[in-house]
């Protein structure tokens, strides 16, 4: 039944007088996420509990740039603004005089910007939450009979510094009213091969200056990888930067890169048998992913067996798989992992900690999505590095690389796991069969974080 306007508002005033929201945030002075509650994703990959927290790394997000009310949702303390930067070059779209189905395409001089984010998409705020946690509360979750008080959720390595830099950036494409299919003008997020390059860069100048250890998160991809990006990729590397990068999201089609380069440590998606299940009970609530034992209503949520078993984890139908010359390192959880994401149409919010509900009655967005794709499982394999490096700062890109292949949860390579979608069973099979191509699609398998840091040597 559809709650009508009068029980949303209801829910909002409970909650508003039994847990006093505030008009502003309320967790300013917090420095870390780490006695935050934990979510599925951290206990599908041992995170809890580990004393490595990513102190004294640097994890740089190449991506969107944060939303401009970023501290919302993280402790100001954990986002290097001063060392934050962007990339930008402006691209025109012109309809073809000889086909109109096709454009011609001009690229202006590459310069550099602000790190505040595209107003197109949040997608590298939700990246970067992985990493360091996030401030939640959500009036959908009380819309929908969940009123929890405001939260701290925990991030994989909660004590990293974040690098924002921007290199995916906001365009307009125009319509092309003339082809046999006519086609609507449409707003694009996406970066140059110059703008990645000059990221990767940006943040190798800074590795080399003394900002050590240092990770890169590259939740971004395209078909090719263009020589001034592998000659930034390769330059990184040699000066001892760690980088990891998204498998993409093509299936079978197979990885793009920079993923499928072997410097680089790719990161394909998993996801938990237990997604929008209450075990034994049939389909279950929204809040399954998250742990959080205070409230009978929510006991036993989030709750991945310990340690992880194979038949809790499935591969993401989505997560590309390895062709051949390709290199599918690592799987990581990337299916429905929650976090700051303002929705559709573009950037717009009323803040978390807001009494107001426009993001439930009008064109408001919400403050907090479920997002799939490897983009989700780049970060989670970037804050392992990140722990890896807390405890062994001399490691190099390939040491780090081999100890989380080593020290993972082998995912058969072919294999089939019933999930629920809504309120029925789905299929989710894969297999080394890729459009008649063998292909690799897991990897070394889950990395398994407790494994891995026993696995590391101490300097």
């Amino acid at each position: 039944m559809k709650r009508s306007s009068l029980t949303i508002l209801a829910l909002i005033a409970i909650l508003s007088m039994t847990f006093g929201i505030a008009a502003g945030p309320i967790f300013g002075g917090l420095t870390t996420t780490a006695d935050g509650y934990s979510t599925w994703d951290a206990d599908m990959i041992n995170a809890e509990e580990l004393e490595q927290t990513g102190a004294g790394v640097y994890v740089a997000v190449l991506d969107t740039g944060l939303v401009p009310n970023w501290s919302d949702y993280f402790p100001k303390e954990r986002i290097a603004t001063e060392l934050g930067t962007g990339f930008d070059q402006s691209v025109t779209f012109k309809a073809k005089s000889d086909n109109g189905c096709e454009y011609d395409v001009s690229v202006g001089k590459l310069h550099q910007t602000t790190w505040v984010g595209s107003i197109g998409s949040s997608h590298g705020t939700h990246v970067a939450s992985t990493i360091i946690g996030y401030f939640y509360r959500s009036n959908s979750d009380a819309a929908a009979g969940f009123v929890l008080p405001p939260i701290v959720v925990r991030g994989i390595a909660p004590d990293v510094t974040i690098i924002p830099v921007k290199v995916l950036a906001d365009y307009q494409i125009p319509a092309l009213p003339k082809c046999s299919t006519p086609t609507p003008a449409t707003n694009a997020v996406f970066g140059t091969d110059e703008m990645v390059a000059a990221g990767i860069n940006y943040v190798t100048d800074l590795a080399i200056q003394g900002y050590r250890p240092m990770v890169i998160n590259m939740s971004l991809g395209g078909s090719e990888l263009a020589d001034i990006e592998k000659a930034a990729i390769d330059r990184a590397v040699e000066n001892g930067v760690v980088i990891v990068a998204a498998a993409g999201n093509e299936g079978e089609a197979g990885m793009g890169y920079p993923g499928a380069y072997a410097p680089v440590i790719s990161a394909g998606s998993v996801g938990w048998t237990g997604e929008w299940l209450k075990p034994g009970d049939g389909p279950r609530y929204r809040m399954w992913w998250l742990k959080y034992p205070e409230l009978p209503i929510l006991a036993g949520t989030g709750d991945v067996s310990d340690p992880t078993v194979v038949e809790d984890v499935y591969l993401s139908d989505f997560s590309s798989r390895a062709l051949p010359g390709q290199e599918l390192d690592v799987l990581a959880p990337g299916s429905w992992v929650r976090g700051p994401f303002a929705g559709d149409p573009g950037y717009n919010h009323l803040p978390w900690w807001s009494d107001g509900i426009a993001d439930l009655r009008g064109h408001n967005s919400g403050n907090f999505y479920y997002v799939g794709g490897t983009s989700m499982a780049t970060p989670h394999v970037s804050a392992a590095a990140a722990l890896l490096l807390q405890k062994n700062p001399t490691l190099t890109a390939g040491e780090v690389e081999a100890i989380l292949k080593s020290t993972t949860l082998q995912i058969p390579d072919t294999g089939s796991r019933d999930i629920w979608d809504n309120t029925v069973a789905a299929t989710i099979t894969w297999d080394t069969d890729c459009n008649g191509t063998t292909c690799d699609p897991v990897g070394a398998g889950l990395i398994q974080l407790d494994q891995a840091l026993a696995a590391t040597p101490a300097q």
